[in-house]
């Protein structure tokens, strides 16, 4: 039970690299808030099975629903809202490997902001396992093939982005601060359900997090695009890819938030980095430099020293 929270958080990078690439893909298809919108309204049928066989295993016990918990699950579901969408513009601008890259920092703001204003108790080791982490999410962002991505020149197949490289900056620098936010009111989500059972906790904050963005996401879209659900419903394949790799990331994410610290979570999750660069060497036959090695290196090293910290 000790490390479990560790394979849960590297499960739960595994259903986020599958989904954002899935999101990326749909992106070309359907709007940015429509991409988004799938994430909650595709993986709800799939989370509502999960809560009920929890009802049935584990606790039927329904929660209280105080004021703190639903503030705590409505904070989390905006902000992982916005930090969605503001990756997915993202997308638009720079590549899929480097705009997931250029996220990253997501960590230290967790550890900052969770210190300061949350629940969050980072011990000294814990932080050297953060930075650790983090150095070699540097490394694999410096690295050349992190560059050439940006540097492409534009032909007429892959027009210049529409958007400025500064622009781009302040985009990853929203999706980090909303992707941190959203993560640590998650972790609280978690904390203020009530008492009981790990997966418990986590089955009714994930719940009502993804049922009130459903909800409000799909009002909003049946009043400004309401054409988008036919969309959708035409390339339901790659939504349900997206529902289904979301829901089971979901499932993972709040029940290693019901056990460990956000910031030790989101640090263990990098590497999601690790599956993009494995995907890249596997499947688009791309060789791995040096500094993309050692970047490798750091970030797993900083993942196991996390089993000391925690």
């Amino acid at each position: 039970m000790q490390d479990l929270w560790i394979w849960l958080s590297i499960a739960a990078a595994a259903c986020q690299a599958v989904r954002t690439a899935a999101q990326k893909r749909l992106n070309e298809k359907v709007s940015t808030l429509a991409t988004t919108y799938v994430r909650s309204a595709f993986g709800l049928p799939i989370l509502l099975v999960y809560l009920v066989a929890i009802l049935l295993l584990v606790d039927p016990r329904y929660p209280e629903f105080s004021p703190l918990f639903l503030f705590h699950a409505a904070c989390g579901a905006g902000a992982q809202v916005i930090a969605t969408a503001t990756l997915i513009a993202l997308f638009r601008v720079r590549g899929f490997a480097v705009a997931s890259i250029l996220n990253k920092v997501d960590v230290v703001l967790i550890a900052i902001l969770g210190s300061l204003f949350f629940s969050e108790d980072i011990s000294a080791s814990g932080a050297l396992a953060l930075l650790t982490v983090l150095s070699g999410i540097f490394l694999l962002s410096a690295s050349p093939a992190a560059r050439k991505a940006e540097l492409v020149p534009a032909t007429a197949s892959k027009p210049a982005p529409a958007v400025p490289p500064v622009s781009s900056n302040w985009l990853a620098v929203s999706c980090a601060i909303f992707f941190a936010l959203s993560f640590l009111f998650m972790r609280e989500a978690t904390l203020s359900v009530g008492e009981g059972h790990f997966l418990w906790r986590g089955a009714w904050a994930v719940m009502v997090s993804v049922v009130m963005q459903a909800v409000v996401l799909g009002i909003w879209l049946l009043w400004r695009q309401p054409g988008v659900f036919a969309k959708l419903w035409a390339n339901r394949r790659g939504a349900a890819l997206v529902g289904v790799s979301s829901a089971a990331g979901s499932m993972a994410w709040f029940s290693a938030f019901a056990l460990q610290n956000a910031s030790y979570v989101r640090a263990v999750a990098q590497v999601e980095v690790l599956f993009t660069l494995l995907i890249s060497h596997l499947y688009f036959k791309e060789r791995l430099t040096r500094l993309e090695i050692t970047g490798t290196f750091l970030t797993l090293a900083g993942v196991l020293m996390f089993r000391l910290a925690a």
